[in-house]
C-alpha cells in the first residue's frame, strides 16, 4: 500500500476519514500507542468517550490514539496482517472488529501467544459467559460485540410467516427478498459463519439466492425510514442500526431463536504494554465505557452492564470451530458459494 495515499472513503455513517492510509504494519518511528478499527455504529461514540477522558490525545497532529471505522480498512490493513513479520509492527493496543485476519492461521500460529500479548482474566456479563465468548487463553480481550439481527417489513410479508430462526430466511419464498451488509464484490463474513457451521455449503448458496442486494447498514436504515419503496421484506443488520429504524409497528426487530449473530470486537495488548497504558485500557474495560457501549446498541462484557437486549442468547460460532478450521480459506469459500447464487436486483 502506498504510504502517501490519502484515504477519503466514506463509511456512509457521516464519517469520512482523512487520515493518511499509511501502512501501520511497516516500520515507523512513531507508531500510535493505540489503533482502534471499530464498527461504524460505534466509532464516533467510542472516540468521544476516549477523547473526553484523555483530552491529551484529541488534537495531536501526530496522533498517538487512532480510532477509525473498520470498513475503511477491511480490504487494506487486514490484508497486510496476513503478511506480518514482526509483532513490533503493531501498536501497543490493537482493537479490531469482526472475525478478521488475526483469526487466520498465519497470525494465530506465529504471533497469538502469551510471549507476545498480555493475558487478561476478569468476570464478564452473564450473557457472554453463557455464550463462551471469552478467549480460552485470555489473549483476545473481547469487550463488546456487533450483534446482527433481522428487521422485517411486515407490510411486505403478505401471507408469509415472520421468520423466527436464521434458517427460516433460507426458504425459497424469500428469494431475492433479503438485504445484507455488502457491496458489489464482498458480503459480511460474520453473517455466513453460523450457516456454514450448522448447515453446510448449501445454506450459503440459499442465502445467496435469497439476497437481492447489499447495503451499508446506514443505507438500510435510510431506506426503511423513507418508506422502503423498492426495498426488500427482510434486512439483516447490526442491532446498533436496527434501533434507529422508526415505525416500530411496521418494522419488527427480530432476535432469532439461535440468538443474534456475534461479530466480535476485540483488543490485543502487547506484552509489557498494560502497565504503560493502564489508565486507557482500564477505561475501555470499565463501567463508564460499558455505559457508552450499551447506549450505542453494543452490549458490554462488564459484569454490571445494563445491556437491556430483547434476548440474552448470542449466536457465536465458538473457539473450537475457529481452532479446527482455516478461517481465511473458510471466508474465501463462503464468498464463492454465496456469489455462485447471488443475482443483484437493481431497484
Amino acid at each position: 500500500m502506498d504510504k502517501t495515499t490519502q484515504n477519503k472513503s466514506s463509511c456512509n455513517c457521516g464519517h469520512t476519514t482523512t487520515v493518511e492510509q499509511t501502512d501501520l504494519l511497516k516500520e515507523h518511528t512513531d507508531l500510535p500507542i493505540m489503533l482502534a478499527l471499530l464498527p461504524c455504529g460505534l466509532r464516533n461514540a467510542f472516540q468521544q468517550a476516549i477523547f473526553n477522558a484523555f483530552p491529551e490525545y484529541a488534537h495531536d497532529e501526530n496522533p498517538k490514539v487512532v480510532i477509525e471505522g473498520n470498513l475503511n480498512y477491511e480490504k487494506s490493513y487486514f490484508t497486510s496482517i496476513d503478511n506480518l513479520t514482526s509483532i513490533d509492527e503493531l501498536p501497543d493496543i490493537f482493537i479490531s472488529s469482526d472475525i478478521n485476519s488475526i483469526y487466520h492461521k498465519h497470525f494465530r500460529d506465529k504471533f497469538l501467544n502469551s510471549d507476545n500479548f498480555e493475558t487478561f482474566t476478569f468476570d464478564v456479563h452473564p450473557i457472554f459467559k453463557k455464550a463462551n465468548y471469552v478467549h480460552p487463553d485470555g489473549l483476545m480481550v473481547w469487550f463488546t460485540t456487533n450483534l446482527l439481527v433481522l428487521v422485517i417489513d411486515t407490510k411486505k410479508m403478505e401471507n408469509r410467516p415472520i421468520p423466527k430462526s436464521w434458517l427460516d430466511i433460507l426458504d425459497k419464498s424469500y428469494e431475492s427478498d433479503i438485504t445484507l451488509r455488502g457491496d458489489m464484490d464482498f458480503f459480511c463474513n460474520a453473517m455466513f459463519f453460523p450457516y456454514i457451521k450448522s448447515s453446510g455449503d448449501e445454506a450459503i448458496k440459499k442465502l445467496g439466492r435469497n439476497t437481492a442486494k447489499g447495503l451499508h447498514p446506514s443505507q438500510m436504515v435510510k431506506t426503511l425510514n423513507s418508506g422502503n419503496d423498492g426495498g426488500t421484506s427482510i434486512y439483516a443488520m447490526p442491532y446498533s442500526f436496527a434501533i434507529k429504524v422508526r415505525d416500530n409497528e411496521r418494522y419488527k426487530i427480530i432476535f432469532p431463536v439461535e440468538g443474534a449473530i456475534v461479530s466480535p470486537v476485540q483488543m490485543l495488548v502487547k506484552k509489557g504494554a498494560y502497565l504503560k497504558h493502564k489508565l486507557i485500557i482500564d477505561f475501555i474495560l470499565g463501567e463508564d465505557m460499558a455505559t457508552v457501549l450499551a447506549q450505542s446498541g453494543f452490549p458490554s462484557v462488564h459484569p454490571t452492564s445494563e445491556n437491556k437486549l430483547p434476548s440474552n442468547t448470542l449466536n457465536w460460532i465458538g473457539w473450537d470451530f475457529i481452532k479446527e478450521n482455516d478461517i481465511k480459506n473458510c471466508k474465501e469459500k463462503m464468498q464463492q458459494l454465496f456469489f455462485s447464487e447471488y443475482k443483484m436486483i437493481v431497484s
